[in-house]
């Protein structure tokens, strides 16, 4: 009788762990622009919540406070950072991919929306264009991405003869940024 209660003190303890190992270290990017430093919850069981809404804590202990897109300008968990964007009539957080001149986002709308396969949608943005532009890797990714860098002939010129699949694309757009900054 007295193992089976070490055991399930044990086993209780163990939970309580497990729940403490919830959160990793991130940040908020609050209303006023402010980054506030702390933990993120980890979302491992719904991957789409990741998108909708984050549960922030700036003390290791206890659980949180709950923030969703049309509150905070973003936030970063462990090398994932994501943005708040007005997605039609809906603040949504979208992960920033590729961060400078052009913006990269990839977003999985949830279930509710009619994502039951949790694919992803990738948008792209470029300072001085007033709206994103939804962008379809491995299908006529050229023609939608030559507007983007059109202003770097190089460029242009070396994805003639290339495929851009989502990889090659990222890099694409990474090097645009490095390049002209």
């Amino acid at each position: 009788m007295h193992k089976a209660c070490i055991f399930i003190i044990a086993c209780l303890f163990c939970a309580g762990l497990a729940a403490q190992n919830d959160f990793a270290a991130g940040y908020i990017i609050g209303p006023k622009n402010d980054t506030i430093r702390g933990e993120v919850k980890l979302f491992v069981k719904n991957e789409m919540d990741y998108y909708v809404k984050t549960m922030f804590r700036n003390k290791p202990a206890g659980g949180g406070k709950q923030y969703f897109p049309s509150k905070i300008h973003g936030y970063g968990v462990e090398d994932r950072h994501y943005a708040s964007i007005k997605y039609y009539d809906l603040w949504v957080f979208m992960q920033v991919v590729c961060k400078g001149k052009i913006m990269f986002y990839e977003y999985k709308p949830p279930v509710a929306l009619g994502n039951d396969k949790m694919q992803s949608q990738f948008f792209i943005l470029k300072g001085g264009f007033e709206e994103m532009e939804q962008i379809f890797p491995d299908t006529k990714v050229k023609k939608q991405i030559r507007s983007f860098i059109s202003d770097d002939k190089e460029l242009v010129k070396e994805i003639e003869n290339t495929e851009l699949h989502y990889a090659e694309l990222v890099q694409l757009i990474d090097r645009y940024n490095q390049r002209n900054k």
